[in-house]
């Protein structure tokens, strides 16, 4: 990932150079709305306590594992921003955006069942899924206008409404689920193209990656369980980390 985002701002600038000869103006406030896609390598980690420290080391290890998929979350993107541009008399752009998505990345993901190693009579069937749902952001962005055109890098705040869930069930009756549900923070960061298309729209392709913090929650025991006594425990740190690649039309004021 950081050697794409390396690429992507070497492109941009090795750009800069012609672009500071321009004198197009960008300047003025902006609303539009935008589409895409969106991904999340949605990686997992899961820490066993309580009884589980009465098993092998080999049983314990796998069903961590089991618990632990790094799912491969995508779907569709489509939201408003609102933002405001100043361009300098050198080409130099400096400006500022609030934008709202519709995130429908997720995945589920069910494996098993699955015999272990340890006892081969003994196997897991395991589930896990990941959400993410309403995506908002504020960015600063910095870019270079050469008339028509406009490249920019941008970085700020984002925030993403996500749910996670982790369960585990044996043919010996362990029965174990967990949620988790949070408004995550972080930053996102991106580079993007755009073209003024002179009648007061223009049109913006862009790559955002947005790096927020982990879900964590803990399985409990689901009815009918036949191990609740002495307690068995499974805590899940969900990563939520996802990319958008997507099309901007702004209406320029």
């Amino acid at each position: 990932m950081n050697k794409r985002i390396s690429l992507l701002a070497a492109a941009l600038f090795l750009a800069a150079p012609g672009a500071m000869a321009a004198n197009g103006d960008w300047t003025g406030w902006y609303a539009g709305f935008h589409a895409g896609q969106g991904d999340s390598d949605a990686e997992a980690d899961t820490t066993l306590g309580g009884a589980w420290s009465s098993e092998s080391q080999a049983l314990q290890d796998e069903v961590a594992a089991g618990l632990s998929p790094d799912l491969d979350a995508s779907g569709s993107v489509y939201g408003v921003q609102v933002g405001y541009n100043h361009q300098f008399t050198s080409g130099f752009v400096l400006g500022a955006e609030l934008d709202w998505s519709k995130l429908g990345i997720d995945e589920t993901r069910i494996t098993g069942p699955i015999p272990t190693a340890t006892f081969p009579s003994l196997s897991y069937d395991y589930g896990n899924a990941i959400e993410l749902d309403d995506k908002l952001a504020l960015k600063g962005r910095i870019g270079w206008a050469s008339g028509s055109h406009l490249v920019s890098l941008s970085v700020g705040w984002v925030q993403v409404d996500a749910q996670a869930f982790a369960g585990i069930v044996s043919n010996g009756n362990y029965l174990k689920a967990g949620v988790g549900s949070e408004t995550l923070e972080g930053t996102e960061i991106g580079v993007a193209y755009e073209y003024d298309f002179g009648n007061q729209w223009s049109l913006r392709g862009e790559w955002l990656m947005a790096d927020v913090d982990s879900l964590s929650f803990d399985t409990e025991y689901l009815p009918g369980s036949s191990f609740t006594s002495p307690a068995y425990s499974e805590s899940v740190r969900q990563e939520a980390d996802f990319e958008t690649l997507r099309l901007a039309l702004n209406y320029r004021f």
